[in-house]
């Protein structure tokens, strides 16, 4: 019997046995492929992830309130991939945060900042174009 896989279903096992979800061994800790985040600054920490085509995958950010700014940066460059945009889909009710497209249309940054004193949940959605590539950050602000 042939297992028959359409062309989304067979990009999404190829995504995952190249990043080691299709042996027994352990994942590493930094993937040079679809792994994300690509690189984090500022006073936070971002739980790694994937990014899927056509679908918003979520995400854990926990901030300390600074004042300054946490930066993400999506999609590795070695990739070769083209993205037309990065926009804020969902804007977060308790700070600030912004998306746009850095080192010549291969890579996205976004930025968040959350309210002055504020302590506790907040969320943000940002999608990359083309495929309506996703992220939702579930972000836990401290002090």
């Amino acid at each position: 019997m042939a297992l028959r896989l359409g062309r989304a279903q067979a990009g999404l096992v190829l995504a995952l046995v190249s990043a080691g979800l299709g042996s027994c061994g352990p994942l590493p800790e930094y993937s040079q492929g679809p792994l994300q985040p690509q690189a984090v600054s500022g006073p936070c920490e971002v739980k790694k992830f994937f990014l899927l085509s056509l679908r918003s995958v979520p995400t854990e950010l926990t901030v300390r309130n600074t004042g300054e700014a946490c930066r993400i940066v999506l999609v590795n460059p070695a990739l070769n991939a083209v993205i037309n945009a990065a926009l804020l889909t969902g804007q977060p009710a308790h700070g600030v945060a912004t998306s746009g497209l850095i080192t010549g249309n291969r890579q996205a940054m976004v930025t968040y900042v959350p309210a002055p004193g504020y302590a506790g949940t907040d969320k943000f959605d940002v999608t990359l174009q083309p495929n309506a590539v996703g992220v939702t950050f579930n972000v836990v602000v401290g002090r």
